[in-house]
């Protein structure tokens, strides 16, 4: 965990820098060696795997309630960050007075809003954008190379950023959907360059709370690999979101908005 608080991401290299685990101190703990049993060949045999951590973290922050996280522990700052800015609570960067561990309970975190109500943003519209289908496959390759968590333990979700170019702009992966993708968010808004998202990609299915966030973070197309739901495909709809699921090395389907998908 974080071994020192997290202070002002007010102005210049604060909110230029990545506070995660790995600058901060030691690294967490991903994963958890564990002996299991496995049925194969008509038999049980003890054997050895690997098992995603998944901690909890309070958040603590001045006039609102206290959230609870269960997530993957390390790049605490961008999932705040990302939760923050998709509740509409945040901005930008600047908006995070602090951000700070309790000394002796790191699963414990304080956080001080320049403005702790909830702001109205009002969102420019999407630039015009057209995408190959064909690219998308190739995002797919690229999201699946930066998997490392998942393909060591099977147990973990995750959410890519890309930018109109093909550009990888941001990466998060975590136990949980909604953590990833926040993840992804905030670490593209600490580091500036959350306007330059045109894609989201995720593990997960398409549903109206992960519709939601890329509504808020302005993405006008969101893709996955797995189905969408009613409500996610509904709100895609009336939103102008172009939803893509079901991706796999040559297929996919269109749930709304399919005019962005060049023919």
């Amino acid at each position: 965990m974080l071994t020192k608080p997290l202070h002002a991401f007010g102005s210049g290299e604060a909110e230029r820098r990545q506070d995660s685990p790995e600058r901060l101190g030691s690294p967490p703990d991903l994963v958890s060696p564990r002996t299991l049993q496995r049925y194969a060949d008509g038999k049980l045999h003890f054997g050895h795997d690997l098992i995603a951590v998944e901690e909890s973290v309070r958040v603590r922050i001045q006039d609102h309630s206290e959230m609870v996280f269960a997530r993957t522990p390390g790049d605490d700052l961008n999932l705040i960050a990302g939760h923050l800015f998709s509740q509409s609570m945040i901005c930008k960067p600047k908006d995070i007075l602090s951000m700070s561990y309790q000394a002796r309970n790191h699963s414990l975190v304080d956080v001080v809003l320049k403005s702790p109500k909830i702001i109205r943003r009002i969102y420019p519209f999407p630039r015009p954008m057209r995408l190959e289908p064909q690219q998308i496959f190739e995002f797919k390759k690229l999201f699946e190379k930066r998997q490392r968590l998942f393909k060591n333990t099977g147990a973990t979700h995750a959410a890519a950023l890309i930018s109109a170019e093909g550009e990888l702009v941001s990466f998060g992966e975590d136990v949980g959907r909604h953590n990833a993708f926040d993840k992804a968010v905030g670490r593209a808004l600490m580091e500036g360059s959350l306007a330059n998202v045109a894609i989201a990609m995720l593990s997960s299915r398409l549903a109206l709370e992960l519709a939601t966030k890329a509504a808020t973070a302005n993405i006008p197309i969101l893709c996955g690999f797995a189905a969408a739901t009613s409500s996610g495909i509904e709100f895609a709809e009336n939103n102008n979101i172009t939803l893509i699921g079901r991706i796999r090395d040559n297929t996919l389907v269109v749930y709304a908005n399919g005019w962005r998908l060049r023919r």
